[in-house]
């Protein structure tokens, strides 16, 4: 392409040096109308002038294709990137919906754990009966506690028992103080 490109400049040149030696010998003039009168050009200048005209016309040509070639490749650069950015903010939407099921997730996972201990603790005391003579039976030997002697289990509360026979009625209540924050549960 460049060795075609140079052996029609050379073409070209050796064209315009015939021309401009074969018009010097020229003497008439050449009448041009114009808006506004008419010219009288020798032919030397008037090939000297066609020259230059279209010397500016490929210049312009050349010009116009490159300023609308650029501007092809950044459309299509611009249009890249518009699609490179909404990739990335799709992404960081998925990342960011991602995080937010995986902390969802881990909050409802804390829930359930959360309501299984309650139900668990519950469970617990409502397995803790009491008996006849005063004394409270528990699923775990550790809470058991004697209601007669006040004694406490692991759980470090006191119990206090009425007595069956000066209240009337044949079972007993149980109640515990939590030593530690003073709170009463009845069960």
């Amino acid at each position: 392409m460049v060795l075609l490109g140079v052996i029609l400049v050379l073409l070209a040149a050796a064209a315009g040096v015939l021309l401009v030696a074969g018009t010097a010998q020229l003497t008439d003039s050449v009448q041009v109308d114009v808006p506004g009168g008419t010219l009288s050009i020798p032919p030397l200048t008037l090939l000297i002038t066609g020259m230059v005209v279209i010397s500016v016309f490929w210049l312009g040509w050349a010009m116009l294709r490159s300023g609308l070639r650029r501007s092809k490749r950044r459309r299509v650069e611009a249009k890249e990137a518009a699609a490179a950015a909404e990739a990335r903010r799709v992404e960081e939407q998925k990342r960011l919906q991602d995080e937010f099921a995986t902390r969802e997730q881990a909050l409802t996972d804390e829930r359930r754990r959360r309501q299984e201990a309650e139900s668990l603790v519950a469970g617990q005391r409502a397995t803790t009966t009491t008996t006849t003579d005063g004394g409270t039976v528990a699923a775990d030997p550790t809470r058991a506690t004697d209601s007669r002697t006040g004694a406490t289990g692991a759980t470090g509360s006191t119990t206090r028992a009425t007595d069956a026979t000066s209240t009337g009625t044949t079972g007993s209540t149980t109640r515990g103080a939590d030593s530690t924050s003073g709170s009463v549960r009845e069960s």
